[in-house]
């Protein structure tokens, strides 16, 4: 078959197009999904190839030529390649870079595909016979020798390590005909075995694994609401076991962050004996890529990722699991923004393979697809090791003194179970030591100067930081606006708590389990690993501590200030305060002894947390999305964010009217456009921002003129002056 003569070409590059391009006659093989080399303006770029055309968009004459392939084979098999495409046209994102996102950072680059698990190079001794310069050379004449001795040849690692800064005189031997590199192919890898353990489930898990298993074969989404506790990790592992059972079938597993990855993966790898493929960013760039690539042969049959795996080529895909499916981490919110729940959806259909949606607070948009039955429901009411889900309660902070950062309740509460030998997990959704720093004379707030926000004061580092842009400062000593040395520290956050703790309970270990903490390699393994070996009774944490973890020994979790969420302007705040107020909750009782759970705020009566501590989440879920329905909110519509930035606030505000005008020019009239909206922090890392919300009753709304309008917007001269993206599906208000 002969090859055809023009290829369509994408790039990492936020232009909404493909590019055409001649295939020279030098290549004979190219195929959709295949990295190539490709002149682009002035520079040299790696594409990938879109799809192979008999005639080209403009005139053949004008067309530059591909330089070579990187590939000879295509990097992205047929039914990733499709999956990319449809998110990229669904969250309307550019498919070049689209699938740039999609691959390994370091197979972006322009370096041909080696495969080190099944090619070896290895250094040899040749058969011919040391000439008398070799005399003057007894380094030389040594490693010759050792070579000799080893008639299959030697790794380059090997060498090196046995004779440390050998470069020079390895080239040397070579150069003399002495010494030869030569190939080695190993075999393919035999696709990996079950091991046998045995996995006891209870009556509630047994009939919950049966009913998804019924749809192995077929295309069906199971939304697993499940108390913590209950052993919805116990459910997958039935799942997976099953599904190995099929020659080469693989498994993805989806996690919101990478903070979750260790304990499963140490259960996945001692409960089934197999290689775990691990894919997020805190691996280096080489084992991601070697991972991925073995993944992609299908010589890995579990995949463990965040939500960026979602996208990896897994031949033999039989199952997907996404724990957390309630997680806004599963949103990508910069370049390619897409859910990696609802992409997980669509592969599971492409292939017709089950998902399972697992969650004990699971996301608004997942139980109003259950109702509809789109998805089967499926529950988990028990706790496995304890008939009791914690006892929650509310500490009234209006009836402490003004500026308490612990309650007497809660005071009172941590000594009896620390004096039980217990563990104590105290949660507070802010880093840092203070929130504020105030000039007491004046009112001077120490503000980020490129961000709408108070800067945190660290003590650790006596540095005021922007938690937005991480912009950073020393704490001054004097008021900047009056000079007055009275300047006090307002609010409390993780390292103010720490301090707090070692005065008022000296006699117990603590740690901090936040982002400032857990920043180097290994940190957060080697405290959880701490925690499990009880050399710290008090932990204190952020939303870190709220997912996933199993803390045997923690009996009591005290939730420091939840009233922030309550009051918030963005209508989904509500519905996180609660998840992650269960969430946390759960890390509390989970053997033997009911937990107890303490939470302090001021509006005790807010009648969404009576309704949740009295009635629990499925009701506080079902009134809450009520209220959704009645104003018409997600998921009773469907929004798109047109979502821009400048450093000049008139450019933005310009643009966004232009882009306002175009979207009610060329969308259904049934399409609501509202703005510009200017979000809560205007500023953000020297950037103005807005936003245009388009707002439909039905998704279809938007598919039939949205592409259109996008054309339009793109080609605005004001586009010069701002950066702007789109949010399909946005989950927050910038």
């Amino acid at each position: 078959m002969t090859l055809k003569k023009f290829a369509q070409v994408g790039i990492d590059s936020p232009l909404r197009r493909l590019f055409d391009y001649r295939v020279p006659d030098t290549i004979t093989e190219l195929q959709p999904g295949s990295r190539v080399i490709i002149p682009f303006g002035k520079h040299t770029l790696v594409g990938i190839v879109i799809k192979l055309i008999d005639t080209p968009s403009i005139d053949a004459n004008r067309l530059k030529t591909i330089q070579a392939t990187l590939d000879d084979y295509a990097i992205f098999d047929t039914e990733s390649f499709s999956l990319i495409r449809w998110a990229a046209h669904y969250y309307q994102f550019p498919l070049g870079s689209a699938l740039f996102s999609a691959l390994p950072p370091a197979l972006r680059k322009a370096k041909q595909d080696e495969d080190s698990s099944s090619t070896e190079f290895r250094w040899q001794a040749t058969t011919n016979t040391p000439n008398k310069t070799l005399a003057r050379a007894p380094k030389q004449a040594i490693i010759y020798a050792w070579l000799q001795q080893h008639t299959h040849g030697v790794a380059p690692k090997q060498l090196r390590d046995q004779f440390p800064g050998c470069s020079t005189m390895i080239k040397a031997l070579e150069q003399r005909g002495m010494i030869e590199q030569i190939e080695i192919i190993q075999p393919p890898d035999e696709p990996q075995t079950l091991a046998e353990n045995f996995l006891q489930l209870t009556e509630d898990q047994s009939s919950v694994s049966d009913s998804i298993l019924a749809t192995l074969d077929t295309f069906a989404v199971h939304l697993l609401e499940g108390v913590t506790g209950s052993g919805k990790t116990e459910v997958y592992f039935s799942l997976i076991t099953e599904a190995l059972k099929s020659a080469k079938a693989q498994i993805l597993i989806l996690v919101p962050e990478i903070g979750l990855t260790p304990q499963l993966y140490s259960r996945l790898e001692a409960h089934f004996g197999m290689t775990i493929g691990l894919l997020h960013s805190n691996i280096t760039e080489k084992q991601r890529k070697q991972t991925w690539l073995n993944i992609s042969k299908g010589k890995i049959r579990i995949i463990l990722g965040t939500r960026l795996a979602v996208f990896t080529p897994i031949p033999y895909l039989k199952l997907i699991v996404v724990d957390e499916e309630h997680d806004t981490s599963l949103k990508q919110q910069e370049g390619f923004v897409y859910h990696a729940r609802d992409v997980a959806i669509y592969r599971a259909k492409q292939l017709s393979i089950p998902v399972v949606l697992g969650s004990a607070t699971p996301s608004f948009e997942s139980i109003h697809n259950a109702k509809l039955e789109k998805f089967q429901h499926l529950h988990l009411n028990k706790r496995v090791h304890s008939e009791l889900l914690p006892k929650i309660q509310f500490a009234d902070m209006r009836t402490e003194y003004a500026g308490s950062i612990l309650s007497s309740l809660l005071c009172k509460a941590m000594h009896t179970h620390l004096e039980a030998g217990k563990q104590v997990i105290l949660f507070l959704n802010r880093r840092g030591y203070a929130p504020a720093l105030l000039c007491h004379d004046c009112g001077w707030v120490a503000k980020c100067v490129r961000c709408d926000a108070n800067m945190t004061y660290h003590s650790k580092t006596d540095k005021l930081i922007c938690h937005h842009c991480d912009s950073s400062k020393y704490k001054p000593e004097q008021c900047p606006k009056c000079a007055s040395n009275n300047l006090i520290m307002v609010g409390h956050g993780t390292q103010r708590i720490e301090e707090v703790l070692s005065q008022q309970f000296p006699d117990y270990s603590t740690i901090r389990l936040d982002r400032d903490i857990t920043r180097r390699k290994g940190s957060l393994e080697k405290i959880l690993d701490e925690i499990h070996q009880l050399k710290h009774k008090i932990i204190i944490g952020t939303q870190i501590l709220s997912k996933g973890h199993d803390f045997p020994d923690v009996s009591l979790v005290g939730v420091l200030d939840i009233d922030y969420g309550i009051h918030s302007s963005d209508f989904r705040a509500m519905e996180r305060c609660a998840q992650l107020l269960i969430q946390v909750a759960g890390r509390s009782g989970r053997r033997s002894t009911q937990g107890e759970v303490l939470v302090q705020t001021h509006t005790p009566d807010h009648p969404l947390l009576q309704t949740l501590l009295h009635s629990g989440y499925p009701a506080f879920a079902t009134q809450a999305l009520q209220a959704r329905e009645n104003w018409k909110l997600p998921p009773f519509s469907h929004h798109i964010a047109i979502r821009a930035r400048s450093q000049n606030s008139t450019d933005l505000f310009v643009f966004l009217e232009r882009v306002a005008d175009i979207a009610r020019q060329l969308l259904p009239a049934e399409v609501s456009v509202q703005g510009p909206i200017v979000p809560s922090m205007e500023k953000k890392a020297g950037q103005f921002r807005a936003f245009i919300l388009l707002v439909a009753n039905q998704r279809g709304l938007f598919s039939q003129s949205i592409d259109a309008c996008l054309n339009h917007i793109e080609i605005l001269p004001e586009t010069r002056k701002v950066r702007w993206s789109i949010d399909v599906d946005p989950i927050d208000n910038f």
